[in-house]
């Protein structure tokens, strides 16, 4: 699936430049061929127009109606845009004055009402139909824009997951050979670790992604201080800095900076941003992460001395399906959804994100503001007793329900290992079933299943007796519940 959908991407993407490539060439022949197109049909159809006049109209002696005359002009102010309407309407304007007999040396007040309003009417008219094209051909460009933009992630989405899946790959395929040592048993498992808390990253980024776009991000509001949360994300991504070889300065403030917000989603975003900086920033840079306050605001800032950013991208760098080409070996990864996710944060927190670079090989600068609050006082925290980790004498009794017989399988592995006893089901029906005979400690419940779903599974769970005690967990890969 993967390959495919790299695949797709790529193969979208050549397509659509060999059609470009294609285009430049036949430029120069589908342009004239557009402008004689163009401003020839309202000619054509002025032409017609003047002819039933000359034809019908004047040898019966019928005033030359100003509805007849108007469209020509009416039509090409729709399809064709300004300029084309107001040639029609001009020359109509004199093939009107020419109809009614006008003597630019004495002209009657009626005729003359009459060719005023032919004039400011089709002036009008045109103009609204060349607002009317422009807007079109915007959204037109605007959607092109996108299109392209949406490719282009699917082709960086297919390169992301198909990267970490060879290697997982291929540890795997070493780690069933029966001749395989120790020690590359262990490095086979670290790659397999390593590769798949990438994909975890990417695969997390995507689902807040999509609880942003559906508007069902959860903010938990309580009083945060801001520089926690700055020294957690700095701890996040210090593995990363280090490796890169930058020098990071910290300039925080000795005393707290309250806020009022999620600190989670606060350390994502300032995660988000020491990770964009350290990713386009070349070897041994230097990054500076700054928090001040001023006027009510709590402002934090993160500067990088890498590569720039272009100043058609800064319009549009927080916005999904965008990444800047600010790389220029293209190896520094990722689905540029890291600014857009903090954009959503910040926004969501009541503040404001904002960049700043003069241009490429000139560093940026993101700043993010937010409204400072008052500290609240925090309840303490009540002691909990959590039970001892599975043991022998303390085994559960585990119903797994999941439709997916390899993840089912490795669950429940997981879960034996640590002394439980587990019974599998792949569907509703034989969750019901297995609920009916046994009595089970716990459920693990899977929400999307093929013949029902999990909210349903869990109140017919709850109606039988035998469950009654049973502590169901909720299991879905949906970024959407």
């Amino acid at each position: 699936m993967i390959r495919i959908i790299s695949n797709l991407g790529m193969n979208l993407e050549s397509r659509k430049s060999k059609q470009r490539k294609s285009q430049k060439g036949f430029v120069a022949q589908t342009r004239p061929t557009t402008v004689w197109f163009r401003y020839g049909l309202p000619l054509l159809m002025l032409a017609v127009a003047g002819f039933v006049q000359q034809t019908l109209f004047l040898p019966f002696g019928i005033h030359t109606p100003l509805g007849f005359m108007a469209m020509p002009f009416v039509i090409s102010a729709i399809f064709f845009g300004f300029r084309p309407a107001m040639l029609v309407t001009v020359l109509g304007c004199l093939l009107l004055a020419y109809f009614l007999g006008v003597s630019w040396g004495h002209i009657d007040y009626p005729e003359l009402i009459r060719l005023v309003i032919y004039l400011s009417g089709g002036t009008l008219v045109s103009l609204l139909g060349g607002q009317k094209i422009r807007s079109q051909t915007k959204l037109a460009q605007l959607a092109a824009a996108t299109e392209k933009r949406k490719d282009e992630f699917l082709a960086m989405l297919g390169h992301e997951l198909r990267n970490p899946l060879s290697g997982i790959s291929a540890a795997t395929g070493l780690l069933m050979n029966a001749s395989i040592d120790q020690h590359r048993k262990t490095e086979c498992l670290q790659i397999i670790k390593r590769q798949t808390a990438h994909m975890t990253v990417l695969i997390n980024d995507l689902l807040d992604v999509s609880r942003v776009t559906r508007g069902q991000v959860e903010i938990e509001k309580v009083s945060v201080d801001l520089v926690r949360v700055m020294q957690s994300a700095v701890e996040q991504v210090s593995t990363l800095i280090e490796n890169q070889q930058h020098r990071l300065i910290l300039n925080l403030p000795v005393a707290p900076v309250w806020v009022l917000g999620d600190k989670t989603r606060l350390v994502q975003v300032v995660s988000n941003l020491l990770v964009n900086a350290a990713r386009y920033t070349p070897t041994s840079g230097i990054l500076t992460l700054t928090l001040s306050t001023t006027q009510g605001q709590a402002q934090l800032s993160v500067q990088d001395s890498g590569i720039g950013i272009t100043p058609e991208m800064i319009p549009v760098v927080f916005e999904v399906f965008t990444q800047a080409h600010r790389s220029t070996d293209g190896k520094k990864g990722g689905l540029g959804l890291g600014l857009a996710l903090v954009k959503s944060m910040v926004e969501a927190h009541g503040g404001q994100v904002s960049v700043f670079s003069v241009g490429l090989s000139h560093g940026s600068t993101f700043s993010v503001t937010l409204p400072l609050a008052q500290p609240q006082p925090q309840p303490l925290a009540q002691p909990q007793s959590f039970s001892q980790p599975a043991a022998k004498n303390n085994s559960l009794d585990i119903l797994l329900v999941e439709d997916n017989r390899d993840a089912a399988q490795t669950v429940a592995m997981m879960l034996e290992f640590k002394g439980h006893r587990v019974v599998i089901a792949y569907n509703g029906k034989e969750a019901l079933e297995q609920a009916e005979r046994q009595r089970f400690d716990g459920a693990i419940l899977d929400i999307g299943l093929p013949d029902t779903d999990g909210y349903t599974l869990a109140r017919r769970f709850r109606e039988i007796p035998l469950q009654s005690g049973t502590r169901l967990v909720a299991v879905t890969g949906y970024g959407s519940r």
